[in-house]
């Protein structure tokens, strides 16, 4: 593989430069334990009424969860919760911070990054405060460039933050870093927030390289935007056993979880452009890093422009599908035509008595035509299918890329996403009948109905009439008897 040539490099945190899962673990697990012990409530209650905090903080991170947690409104009653809960938060800060360091090979491969000019990015889905505080301890502050994460959640009535912090606000703050926060309520996979953090930067899409741990959030998410991806794929936590914890208490609905098994359990299928299997300083090998650009300011296109350009590509998107199907009509149109008037043509060489005979084998002159009738309706229908119809399906699933991407923004231009749900909701006898399907059930009844017409046909035997048959005998094997006009006729 040809290197790609990168000036700005965006990483994920969590599981990437450093074991997300196992501080996260480390760290959850003492105060987990001890809420279920304290509560005396089930292990599914207690699970349920963390997660319920969680995805309404969308965080698996909550510095205050025992303050908000339904499980232990009853001891919050009795008096400082945190008080009863001092010891267990005493293990998990220092089981958090024992487990808090960087992967091998993370922290010499971006000083060499940094040192050829490229600007190092991060955007991560942990809270402010957390990643602020883990760039510090490892001792990238400055080595990154901006530090994008979601704003800290709020602070819960009657707590005091100064109460918790022990050291001066600037020990918890990053220095040289620059901090930015992404949307409100927007997490990954969002390829539009990925695109507008390369925008910001004054980056550019092509000359930008991803580097993530999950195939889910991460490197789908930077396929979807049209940025080289690069598996981390040391970083892996999925496939430990204690991974089925964060998944039953995670901010995470249902549907993200079960999605992310699904890709993982399918991750065969899916390729990432790059994979980073030992450590991250793999990444020398798919990447030359170069010095930053930056791109001039009045050559980004501005989202409203954005916007803009992908309405007018999508009309003329759904105009090319307007086209096509248009033209298929056509196609079937003309094909009922002219098989029409060649079973017609069959139907008076059959009034008319006309025979063929081929070595010896007599048959009505007919079967001839509904022959021809077969071949020019098969023509038809390859033409339809393997041509007009692949375009139609290219132009609608291009449509539909334009609607992924842009769609929140736009729900107006959602016509061909709901076109294609309504029509793969076609039922026929109770069965899902998507546009491929009708495609074919039209021309194999056609087929179908030719077929018994040309076996009837070549079964059958001419009428008898009072008149006289004259034969003609040609030079080739092939004769044709036709029947002269009868005595009376004047």
């Amino acid at each position: 593989m040809k290197r790609k040539i990168v000036d700005t490099l965006i990483i994920d945190l969590d599981n990437t430069i450093y074991d997300w899962f196992a501080i996260w673990y480390s760290s959850f697990n003492p105060i987990y334990e001890e809420i279920i012990r304290t509560s005396g409530k089930s292990v599914e209650d207690v699970q349920k009424s963390i997660r319920d905090v969680h995805q309404r903080r969308r965080t698996s991170e909550y510095t205050f969860l025992i303050e908000e947690i339904d499980a232990l409104q009853e001891e919050r009653q009795r008096g400082d919760i945190r008080k009863k809960f001092e010891e267990s938060i005493r293990i998990s800060q220092q089981a958090r911070d024992k487990s808090l360091k960087l992967y091998p090979s993370v922290f010499r491969s971006l000083w060499a990054i940094k040192n050829s000019g490229t600007k190092i990015v991060a955007y991560t889905e942990s809270m402010a405060f957390y990643s602020a505080y883990r760039l510090k301890r490892v001792g990238l502050d400055g080595v990154i460039d901006v530090l994008f994460s979601p704003q800290d959640h709020d602070i819960p009535v009657g707590v005091s933050i100064e109460k918790l912090r022990s050291l001066p606000d600037d020990f918890y703050d990053l220095q040289v870093t620059e901090a930015r926060h992404t949307p409100i309520g927007e997490l990954k996979p969002n390829p539009r927030v990925l695109l507008d953090i390369i925008r910001s930067v004054g980056s550019q899409p092509d000359r930008c390289a991803y580097v993530g741990d999950s195939i889910y959030k991460d490197v789908a998410m930077a396929r979807d935007a049209r940025i080289f991806d690069i598996h981390a794929k040391y970083g892996e936590s999925q496939r430990l056993p204690e991974y089925d914890l964060l998944r039953s208490v995670s901010h995470w609905t249902q549907d993200d979880v079960e999605r992310e098994r699904a890709i993982i359990q399918q991750g065969a299928d899916f390729k990432p452009t790059a994979v980073l299997n030992e450590s991250f300083s793999e990444i020398f090998a798919y990447c030359d890093f170069v010095s930053f650009a930056e791109v001039e300011q009045n050559t980004i296109l501005s989202r409203k422009d954005e916007l803009n350009l992908a309405v007018d590509a999508w009309k003329k998107t759904v105009d090319v599908q307007q086209h096509f199907n248009d033209l298929e009509m056509r196609v079937r149109n003309f094909a009922i035509t002219v098989v029409g008037a060649l079973i017609a043509s069959m139907s008076f060489t059959y009034q008319l008595g006309l025979t063929s005979e081929i070595w010896g084998i007599v048959f009505p002159a007919g079967t001839v035509l509904v022959a021809a009738a077969i071949c020019a309706w098969a023509g038809f229908y390859f033409m339809d299918r393997y041509w007009y119809h692949v375009l139609l399906k290219g132009a609608v699933n291009h449509a539909a890329e334009i609607e992924r991407l842009y769609g929140d923004d736009l729900p107006s231009i959602k016509l061909g996403s709901t076109v294609s749900e309504v029509s793969q909701g076609v039922q026929l006898f109770g069965f899902k009948v998507n546009s491929t399907r009708r495609l074919q059930i039209f021309y194999y009844g056609g087929f179908a109905i030719l077929a018994c017409v040309l076996v009837a046909l070549f079964f059958a035997k001419a009428e008898k009439k009072d008149i006289q048959t004259q034969r003609f005998e040609l030079q080739s094997p092939l004769a044709v008897q036709i029947l002269p006009p009868s005595k009376n006729t004047p």
